[in-house]
């Protein structure tokens, strides 16, 4: 009877499944990043590999040296070939379940390849559509072989980790692949790609110059078709009317010289659309909390407030002209005009774009600033402020 009972057991260990098709995680090559650029109709691919051995930091250690970074590149008529090319001098077998980032190539984004690249990434179900999503106009490599402070593994820059920068200055709201891809898919909906640059010379290693990354702009994208690039500079105005917006600081003049820096938190605004004689308009009401970090001109509080008004109201407007004159609604009020008018959004838009817009669109832009930090600086409503 044991004989049997043995018998029976060892039949079924050989039902059992083992994990023959398994890779051992050291026989693998992990990319984190994925860099694509079209160039003379063909593709290039730049994978970026870390080892994940020095990617942790113990607490009180510090790293002798800087962690490598390895970037390949890969070329071919389509992204899958440029892959394959990869493939052909990857001593293991390379892995993209850990890619966190994406970097797009402004020739690629002007030749309108983003849709066809996001088809052939989808079949890759490896890459997860929670990777964040950048363009770029310097050497994708420079950008990937770009590292942080203290030796740390590029997990810890921008292009990896971009919402801790965000939360301390909250300009440019960082994508992901999947808000983009709803978003470029949207009637109505204006989506772009932040893009990345290198900067260089402002900070230094040893007296040695660093090279970091910093945002630089954004490319505007939709349904296939792209709209041009706005610089840091034009989109001064694009942090007051997001949803996301954290932290931003605000700059004060009086006089053309520097009188106060604040720091505003989570501005809450309203877009009501008004439609007069098949145009329409757009009433915005924007609250805002401030803190005081530099004063350096004796104000009252409401002269405060008033510079404050004034230079939220014209940041606002000077990023909605300059987006408009590239055939942009940068603040997507086209989307509001169709969620609660659908029929009279059909009616206005016209354009490759939809575009519902007019050079005077933007009526009136309300804004309250609510003084509710002064710091060490004591502030009087009337009078003189004093230290």
């Amino acid at each position: 009877m044991r004989g049997y009972k043995s018998i029976f057991v060892f039949l079924l260990l050989l039902n059992l499944t083992g994990c023959w098709s398994r890779y051992e995680v050291q026989n693998m090559n992990y990319a984190t990043a994925v860099g694509i650029d079209y160039i003379n109709d063909k593709y290039t691919v730049f994978v970026q590999l870390l080892d994940f051995t020095t990617v942790a930091k113990l607490e009180g250690q510090q790293k002798e040296e800087q962690p490598p970074v390895w970037v390949g590149k890969g070329q071919g008529a389509s992204f899958t070939e440029a892959v394959n090319d990869l493939y052909s001098t990857s001593q293991q077998r390379l892995n993209f379940g850990q890619v966190s980032a994406i970097l797009l190539s402004e020739r690629m984004i002007k030749e309108n390849k983003v849709g066809e690249v996001l088809e052939l990434i989808n079949r890759y179900r490896e890459i997860r559509y929670i990777s964040w999503l950048f363009s770029t106009r310097e050497p994708i490599e420079e950008i990937l072989l770009a590292t942080p402070f203290f030796r740390l593994s590029p997990k810890a820059s921008i292009l990896h980790n971009p919402e801790q920068n965000y939360r301390q200055r909250s300009i440019l709201t960082p994508i992901r692949l999947k808000q983009f891809v709803l978003d470029s898919n949207e009637k109505s909906r204006t989506s772009y790609i932040p893009e990345l640059s290198i900067r260089r010379g402002q900070w230094q290693e040893s007296n040695k110059p660093k090279e970091l990354l910093k945002y630089s702009g954004i490319h505007i994208y939709d349904q296939d078709n792209y709209y041009g690039r706005m610089g840091l500079e034009d989109l001064s105005g694009l942090p007051w009317l997001s949803t996301h917006t954290i932290r931003v600081p605000l700059d004060l003049f009086a006089e053309e010289k520097l009188a106060a820096v604040l720091v505003a938190e989570k501005p809450k605004f309203e877009v009501t659309p008004i439609v007069k004689l098949d145009k329409v308009f757009f009433d915005i009401s924007l609250s805002v909390k401030a803190g005081i970090n530099e004063l350096h001109t004796d104000l009252t509080e409401q002269k405060l407030k008033q510079i404050a008004r004034k230079t939220i109201e014209e940041q606002i407007r000077n990023t909605y002209q300059t987006a408009f004159n590239k055939g942009i609604d940068i603040y997507n009020l086209g989307e509001k005009l169709y969620r609660q008018h659908p029929h009279q959004w059909k009616h206005i838009a016209t354009g490759k774009n939809q575009l519902v817009l007019n050079q005077d669109s933007l009526l009136n832009v309300d804004v309250d600033v609510n003084i509710v930090y002064s710091g060490r600086y004591k502030l009087h409503e009337n009078s003189k402020s004093k230290k």
